[in-house]
């Protein structure tokens, strides 16, 4: 199938809900949510009591519905879908999301019906989202086949593919906290038809998509996965996060969407063959989301650290070396700028550590600057009584520690710039404020520089991968 097939699933002409509900329960929400985003028109109700739901018409069969419609979202149970998706097929529609539960991730029985609704669903040339997902998401033109928060709708830069339903969902309702904005999103679950590879292949061509994140169980195709991640990967960074590596998590996987997970060492040489970055857990994918996503890529692997504690500088020097990346000598022009204004008791080199001198709006800005640095990482460690202090006296926050954003628009070349603060709540959301959306605030030094490792590995591999 062509990339420009899948265009109904995102901005489909009409769509029909199959087995919309009356009460309270899953999917519910779905025809109120498409209403109040302008799908109104477009949105059409199968029930078969007839009558009206929330307002709009229900009708009983899906032959009855009008108008053009080229996509079907069906959360009748499982039992009921042979006959839904015979019924869709005989109304001209050829794409659908199957978002009801109760097939292989249940055991055998579940998984000898999955198979005869994956035999049926090809012989009647339907494409297929699901079963047991929640389908798409599309923040352009406001399309969803879930519910979701108005905030989670801020269109952006970052596409996300998961494999759970309830995953992809969540994801999407905090990543507008951490300033990280999506552009698609899609929830695959079983996978009796439409895969990842399938997905990466539509995001590949899609314009406002630049960083892709996946949630992955296991491989429908592991050959597959492997062409598509070395093709994909040269043009857009492709961020993963595994489950199943210890034989437990194998046996949850396979009990959630019915996915064997495979042998973990496989995955870690496909995606260290393709350029692919792998996200060790959740936390981790959301920071090299943020990173990706806000940040230009490194031209080289040197980062410079400018703290206000020795030990954060430590610890982000192991993780940043450990990661690949290599902490070098300032260059002796910012060394004299330095010498220049700190105090005599200031050990000047790399890490630069401020210790309680206070002259973050200075020094930051020469680090940055600095040709023998291609990334940064500003450490604040400071006791928040003493922030209360300076914020009595008058004193700005920003003036404190510099206007960042002028300090990056200054760079003659961009490079990637981010931010911990080790300390009060109350000062992480102050620093985040000043920082905005555009640098990456952490709470930790470690999670900092394995960020910043990810983005110069990336950076790094996808240059040595051959076309």
């Amino acid at each position: 199938m062509a990339n420009g097939d899948f265009h109904s699933f995102f901005s489909p002409e009409g769509v029909v809900i199959v087995g919309a509900r009356r009460s309270m329960g899953f999917g519910f929400g779905i025809p109120a949510f498409l209403k109040k985003n302008g799908w109104g028109d477009r949105t059409f109700l199968v029930n078969p009591s007839g009558g009206e739901i929330g307002g709009m018409k229900a009708y009983q069969k899906i032959a009855d519905v009008p108008g053009p419609v080229d996509l079907a979202i069906v959360i009748v149970p499982a039992n009921a879908i042979a006959g839904a998706l015979t019924q869709i097929a005989e109304r001209g529609i050829r794409h659908v999301i199957i978002e009801s539960a109760g097939f292989a991730e249940t055991g055998e029985k579940g998984r000898i019906l999955q198979e005869e609704i994956r035999e049926l669903a090809a012989r009647l040339g339907l494409r297929v989202i699901g079963p047991n997902c929640v389908g798409v998401i599309n923040t352009e033109n406001r399309f969803a086949s879930v519910e979701l928060l108005e905030e989670s709708l801020t269109p952006g830069p970052l596409s996300v593919i998961a494999q759970s339903g309830v995953f992809g969902n969540i994801l999407l309702d905090f990543l507008f906290q951490r300033g990280i904005y999506v552009s698609k999103a899609i929830t695959l679950g079983n996978r009796i038809d439409v895969n990842e590879c399938d997905m990466l292949d539509y995001l590949y061509d899609d314009p406002a998509t630049k960083v892709i994140a996946i949630y992955l169980e296991g491989a429908a195709d592991g050959a597959r996965l492997h062409r598509t991640l070395a093709r994909v990967t040269k043009k857009k960074p492709v961020i993963i996060l595994k489950s199943g590596r210890t034989s437990e998590g194998k046996q949850a996987t396979a009990s959630h969407t019915g996915s064997l997970s495979g042998e973990d060492e496989i995955y870690n040489g496909i995606f260290a063959q393709t350029a692919t970055v792998r996200a060790e857990s959740l936390p981790q994918l959301i920071d090299f989301a943020k990173v990706f996503t806000t940040q230009p890529l490194p031209q080289g692997n040197r980062l410079g650290v400018v703290t206000s504690s020795g030990s954060m500088g430590a610890l982000a020097t192991d993780v940043a070396v450990a990661g690949g990346l290599s902490l070098e000598p300032l260059s002796e022009a910012t060394v004299r700028q330095v010498r220049d204004i700190a105090p005599d008791w200031m050990n000047v080199k790399n890490p630069l550590d401020l210790g309680p001198s206070g002259l973050f709006n200075q020094l930051t800005p020469m680090l940055i600057y600095d040709p023998q640095v291609d990334m940064a990482l500003l450490i604040i460690a400071v006791p928040y009584s003493y922030i209360k202090v300076i914020k009595q006296m008058g004193v700005k926050l920003a003036d404190a520690f510099g206007e960042l954003h002028e300090v990056r628009a200054k760079l003659a070349a961009p490079k990637p710039f981010v931010i911990t603060v080790v300390g009060h709540a109350d000062l992480v959301d102050e620093i985040s404020d000043i920082a905005g959306d555009e640098i990456p605030v952490f709470t930790s030094p470690e999670a900092a520089a394995a960020a910043l490792a990810g983005l110069w590995k990336y950076t790094k591999n996808v240059g040595k991968t051959k076309a």
